[in-house]
Order: C-alpha cells, then sequence, then structure tokens
C-alpha cells in the first residue's frame, strides 16, 4: 500500500486480503499495465515539496547560504543539507548544477 492510500481502498485492501485474495492499489495496478504497453509512467511519482523544501527553495531564491537559511530556519547545517538533497532529488538533480557552484 501507498503512504497516500485513500480509506475506503485500505478497507478494500483488508477485505480482500482478509478473504485471502492478493491486492494491488489502483495506481500500481495503472503503472504496471502502462509499463507492460509502453506508457511513460514518470508522471505518476511527480512529487510535491514539503513546506520545509518550498521554504528552503525561497531562501536559496534570495540567495541565502547554507549557513543563513540553517540561522533563520532555526535548524543545523545540517538538516539544511538534508533538506536540499531532498528538494534536489524531487526537481531534478541535472537542473541544479548551479546550487554546488553557489556554495550549496
Amino acid at each position: 500500500m501507498l503512504k497516500n492510500t485513500s480509506k475506503s481502498e485500505l478497507t478494500e485492501a483488508i477485505i480482500q486480503v482478509n478473504k485471502g485474495n492478493r491486492f494491488l492499489p489502483k495506481k500500481i495496478s495503472d503503472i504496471l499495465l502502462n509499463d507492460s504497453i509502453g506508457v511513460d509512467n514518470s508522471s505518476f511519482f511527480t512529487s510535491k515539496l514539503t513546506v520545509r523544501e518550498k521554504e528552503i527553495l525561497a531562501l536559496i531564491i534570495k540567495e541565502f547560504t547554507t549557513d543563513e537559511i540553517a540561522n533563520e530556519l532555526f535548524v543545523s547545517i545540517k538538516t539544511v543539507e538534508s533538506d536540499l538533497s531532498n528538494l534536489i532529488q524531487k526537481l531534478g538533480g541535472e537542473k541544479f548544477s548551479w546550487l554546488s557552484k553557489s556554495g550549496f
């Protein structure tokens, strides 16, 4: 089950598994079906940014350094680096090569 599964789908999964059946969430079955017929599935996993990642992105746009971001958000530099890493992964790392040149 996916972590964003609806209550109705979770209920159906429990009922089916309780009966001894297998259950595959609709989103996953759609992905598998699309993959089997050669349809691109990349839009199924479009990531959403967390509130923190949006805050960090806004501060990056304002040209804050990692240290300044940590101070502004009252978190450690390591936390900022971790959040920034997640942000880059979600948005596509190759599009953000300029961050490393900017000290991130």
